[in-house]
């Protein structure tokens, strides 16, 4: 009921100025909450979730444009990287990392299966890898033991047995893991598939990763909390180091400096030109004796033509529970080392550079020995030397006809199918011609006393 005195038409020109207040006042808001939002997101830079990817639950970004709670990078050939960006509650017994920083908009019960090993499409790896969960769901567990500084999860399974694997899926990963997030030392390091032999072994590298207690998950039984979690880690392919791909453009030099650091001797190796007219180069003889195939047969006529060309030789065979340091030490105070193609060229990691490497390459392995040798050995600016055993110095050709696909066309009997390829890396042994490779000792003489005179 209008009021006496009061116009009609005052009051419907108020009306009208008020809602026009009202409308651009909402609108302004709206912008206003916009721009935070997208400067957040900005800010927050969070990883790519691959939603192409059927066997990953990508989880949608919070609509108050906070960064996902648990996020994926998924866009890797040989890796997925999981992500819980805040507060983590690890529940070992279930093997279990609960997102307690999640907020109201995230969805509840997200939950991701994840086996943390750097071999994503190789399912005979992942069968020797504990499956972990990744959930936003609430934990039913309090926080036991807390921790300040971030995790890395990981697991020593899959391969690791292997020595290249050690190596490749597990401490080189590892360092371009630590790097590419630029943790440095401040991160602390959980581990699933636990090896005693593993932890001892390595102890000393992996305490340049960190400066806190390795945690063993397997063994836990009480809650951990850290205040964020990465799951997996990160590897550039094999035995490689992209520095495109690092903050701070490191190679595999700079790992190959690492172990020097952790393992090597102080000092410098005095060159040994006219201090010791006797003084032979050093070549270390990685004697495969396992009974799985590549092992020379007549390893004491090769090792007899080693010290007829002039070189002291030193048979070395590698076992699990060796001295990484003595091991490190026998390699890199030497001026040439001679493998099979195996896991045991590994070595060359503890060369020095400059260095001779030989590579015996067995029939149908070539891709590999250049791959995952060559190409490295290069890059620490080793003189990589391939010795290419001919059909009459594998022990195949006591199996085969000449003719046959095994021994004239490798690559088109394997075909991509990894059973045959054990033909080649389980069955084959090698009978090296002792004419035809004293030749190639020779030429590999000359370049390791070249070295020994420079170097010491």
């Amino acid at each position: 009921m209008l009021k006496k005195g009061v116009p009609t038409t005052a009051i419907v020109s108020f009306v009208f100025v008020f809602m026009v207040f009202f409308f651009t006042s909402q609108i302004n808001l709206s912008l206003l909450s916009g721009s935070n939002v997208a400067s957040s997101i900005a800010r927050s830079k969070p990883v790519t979730v691959n939603t192409a990817r059927e066997d990953k639950q990508a989880l949608s970004p919070s609509r108050s444009g906070v960064e996902n709670t648990i996020t994926c990078d998924c866009s890797h050939r040989y890796y997925d990287m999981w992500f819980i960006n805040g507060p983590t509650l690890l529940d070992p017994i279930t093997s279990t990392f609960f997102a307690i920083g999640a907020t109201n908009s995230t969805p509840l019960d997200s939950t991701v299966k994840f086996h943390p090993y750097p071999r994503k499409t190789d399912k005979n790896a992942k069968a020797k890898v504990n499956e972990l969960t990744l959930t936003s769901a609430p934990p039913k567990s309090s926080c036991g033991i807390r921790h300040s500084s971030p995790a890395i999860v990981f697991s020593t399974g899959g391969y690791t047995g292997n020595f290249y694997h050690q190596f490749n899926d597990g401490l080189l990963a590892l360092y371009i893991t630590i790097n590419s997030l630029t943790l440095d030392q401040d991160v602390i390091l959980v581990v699933t598939n636990w090896s005693d032999w593993w932890a001892k072994k390595y102890a000393d590298l992996l305490h340049r990763f960190t400066r806190h207690p390795i945690v063993n998950m397997d063994n836990q039984t009480r809650t951990h909390c850290f205040p964020s979690t990465i799951v997996g880690l990160m590897t550039h392919g094999p035995l490689v180091v992209d520095p495109t791909l690092l903050p701070r453009n490191k190679t595999l030099l700079d790992f190959h400096a690492l172990l020097q650091n952790t393992y090597g001797p102080r000092g410098n190796y005095l060159p040994t030109s006219g201090k010791s007219k006797g003084a032979r180069p050093k070549l270390v003889l990685v004697n495969r004796k396992n009974g799985v195939g590549r092992e020379i047969l007549n390893l004491k006529e090769v090792l007899k033509a080693i010290k007829e060309v002039g070189f002291k030789a030193i048979v070395f065979e590698p076992k699990r529970n060796a001295s990484v340091r003595e091991t490190y030490r026998l390699l890199h105070g030497s001026h040439a080392m001679l493998a099979v193609h195996g896991a045991a060229m590994t070595h060359l990691l503890f060369l020095r550079v400059g260095a001779v490497v030989g590579e015996i390459v067995p029939i149908g392995t070539d891709w590999p020995a250049k791959t995952f040798y060559e190409k490295p050995a290069t890059v620490l600016g080793l003189e990589y030397m391939k010795y290419k055993i001919e059909v009459n110095e594998s022990s195949l050709a006591e199996k085969y006809r000449v003719n046959d696909l095994v021994l004239k066309n490798p690559s088109a009997f394997v075909n991509g199918n990894y059973t045959k390829a054990m033909v080649y890396m389980k069955t084959q042994n090698v009978k090296l011609d002792i004419v035809r490779f004293r030749a190639y000792l020779k030429e590999a003489f000359v370049k390791a006393q070249r070295f020994m005179d420079k170097e010491g």
